[in-house]
């Protein structure tokens, strides 16, 4: 069944695309869908020549109902606009550096085909940044559409995680392949919320968006994850910090004396839990990631140019090589297979080598500091939400990135890339949008 409808979705590409182009408006509806089918992404995914129980990033050469959407959209504005441009800005191009920086390392590589999985999944997560970004050229900055798209996944995995609740399990996984991975999602866009409710006062629409917060926070949390919650409010208050400092308002500190209130409560019901996560966390799994570590730097002090080869750490990790060899002593043998290195940072330099990690920290970097350039350029815009969520969202993920390496899974890989999509647009026009601001001031007081 899965394959039928996978393939059933492609036969449909080209008449979905002629329809988009007779009505365009049927556009913005398709960008809502594009972030929906994460909801059922496993269920939905074709991996072709996959090995479903490989320990690594990538498992097959995915293609999911989202890049199909992806493609949909590209190839409707390619034909409605004349696409021209698939690295429309600095960040693409930086991208397009870190791909590169990742080839050398197939030299090292025992399994090429693993190495292709996750280069394949690189190209297809670029699809789906230029979906984004050309659309919102499209459509001149409608942001509105992907962030209903994305609070109707917060909803349904929220769902989910009340099943799983009285289910009796532990940690909560949602909709999602793991806690860890739900949690990492759930921050990017609990913070994003969080700026666009505290920044923007339209009624019925910030309530809205303002239950969706609640409902990204609550899910977050129930996942227990150490990482998520140390990083979460530390991002939380990048974005509050940088609001407030650059525009105060009574509004905003009736919002964080309500929040203050509910973050009470909350802690209340939740802080036993929290408590017992800390303090009773298996010292293996401590013991673990120290090991895992030690062999990522093993590795990078081999090759450190190179790499062991992009998505081999699987093979790499045990015998014959010797990278865990420290780990003799703690039954190291055949069948060691203790998982993937927790923290993105080492396992790019472990796998690709130290100038791909710089690259990959250059690409992260450029759209950090674009959202300090935003801020204030955008400051006292509608659009300003955007650059400060994204800012505190980022730091949030970027830390719990050296804690974890679920950024590198496809479906918070898709949502990093769609936030940098919103950023590479506002990096382009945050200067006109920033006059349509003051002109539209100015002639609200004129007829005032």
């Amino acid at each position: 069944m899965k394959y039928l409808f996978f393939f059933s979705a492609l036969f449909f590409v080209l008449p979905v695309t002629v329809a988009l182009l007779c009505e365009r408006l049927w556009i913005r509806w398709i960008m809502l869908g594009l972030l929906l089918p994460l909801l059922v992404f496993n269920q939905t995914s074709i991996n072709f020549f996959s090995n479903e129980f490989y320990r690594g990033t990538s498992r097959g050469m995915e293609v999911s109902f989202v890049y199909i959407i992806a493609f949909i959209v590209l190839l409707s504005l390619s034909i409605l606009r004349g696409v021209r441009s698939f690295l429309p800005d600095w960040g693409s191009r930086l991208y397009l550096v870190y791909f590169l920086c990742c080839l050398p390392s197939l030299r090292n590589a025992d399994n090429f085909l693993f190495s292709f999985f996750e280069l394949w999944k690189m190209f297809m997560i670029h699809l789906v940044f230029l979906a984004v970004y050309h659309y919102l050229e499209f459509s001149s900055g409608d942001f509105d559409i992907l962030l209903y798209g994305l609070t109707g996944v917060i909803a349904v995995n929220f769902c989910a995680v009340v099943v799983q609740h009285f289910w009796g399990i532990y940690q909560v996984y949602g909709v999602f392949p793991h806690q860890n991975s739900m949690a990492m999602f759930m921050l990017l866009s609990g913070v994003l919320l969080f700026s666009r409710y505290f920044n923007l006062s339209e009624g019925r629409k910030s309530r809205f968006f303002f239950i969706a917060l609640g409902l990204a926070s609550v899910a977050l949390v129930r996942t227990y994850s150490r990482g998520a919650l140390v990083c979460y409010p530390f991002g939380g208050l990048v974005a509050l910090l940088y609001s407030v400092w650059y525009k105060f308002s009574f509004r905003k500190v009736c919002i964080l004396f309500g929040i203050a209130v509910i973050c009470v409560i909350a802690l209340a019901v939740f802080l036993p839990r929290i408590i017992e996560r800390f303090e009773k966390a298996p010292e293996s799994s401590g013991e673990t990631r120290k090991n895992l570590a030690i062999a990522a730097v093993n590795m990078m002090k081999d090759v450190p140019v190179c790499g062991v080869g992009i998505n081999n750490w699987g093979i790499k990790i045990n015998p014959p090589y010797n990278y865990s060899r420290h780990r003799e002593d703690k039954h190291y043998k055949d069948s060691y297979k203790d998982g993937i290195v927790e923290t993105i940072y080492l396992l790019v330099g472990a796998e690709c080598g130290v100038p791909c990690l710089v690259a990959l920290l250059s690409w992260f970097g450029f759209y950090w500091f674009s959202c300090v350039r935003l801020m204030k350029i955008l400051r006292g815009t509608r659009f300003f939400y955007i650059p400060a969520g994204a800012l505190g969202g980022l730091t949030g993920i970027f830390l719990q990135s050296a804690l974890e390496w679920v950024l590198k899974q496809q479906m918070n890989f898709m949502l990093l890339v769609i936030i940098f999509a919103f950023i590479s647009y506002l990096n382009k026009h945050c200067r006109e949008l920033a006059v349509q601001s003051e002109t539209a001031g100015a002639v609200t007081m004129e007829k005032a």
